[in-house]
C-alpha cells in the first residue's frame, strides 16, 4: 500500500482560490468601516465644539470663530473650520478628515443653521464642487 503525505497541488490551489474570494469580499467592507469611523470622529468633534461654543456664548455673549480659544482638542487628522457672518447670532462649522477627503460634516447655530435644525450635525459625501447640503445663507 502506498500512503501519501501532504496535499496535492490541486487541493492547495482550491484553498488559495477560496481564500482569495473571501478576502476580495472583506477588503472593501473593511475600508467602508474605516470611513464610517472617520465620519464618527468628525461628528463627535462637532458635538464637542457645539458644547464649547455654547459655554463661550454664555460667558461672552458671542460665538467664537477661533477653535484654539475654546480649549478643545480634536481627534487626530480632523480639521474644523468655523465661519460666522455675525458672531452674536450664530456660526457654521465644517469638519473634514484627512483620510476621508470625500466626506465632510457640518453644523450650524442661529440664523446660519436655516433651513437645517440648529445644532444638528449633518454629514455628506462631496464629489467635486457639488454638495448635497445647502450652504449657509
Amino acid at each position: 500500500m502506498n500512503r501519501r503525505t501532504g496535499f496535492t497541488m490541486v487541493e492547495l490551489l482550491v484553498v488559495m482560490v477560496f481564500i482569495g474570494a473571501l478576502s476580495s469580499m472583506a477588503v472593501p467592507r473593511f475600508r467602508e468601516y474605516k470611513v464610517r469611523a472617520y465620519v464618527g470622529a468628525m461628528q463627535s468633534d462637532l458635538a464637542n465644539l457645539r458644547i464649547a461654543e455654547e459655554e463661550h456664548w454664555a460667558t461672552n455673549q458671542r460665538y467664537s470663530t477661533d477653535t484654539s480659544s475654546l480649549g478643545l482638542r480634536f481627534t487626530t487628522n480632523v480639521q474644523i473650520t468655523i465661519t460666522s457672518k455675525n458672531t452674536l447670532g450664530g456660526y457654521t462649522a465644517v469638519a473634514t478628515h484627512v483620510n476621508a477627503p470625500d466626506r465632510r460634516c457640518i453644523t450650524a447655530m442661529g440664523p446660519e443653521a436655516a433651513p437645517r435644525e440648529a445644532g444638528a450635525v449633518l454629514c455628506e459625501v462631496i464629489s467635486g464642487s457639488s454638495s448635497t447640503i445647502p450652504s449657509s445663507p
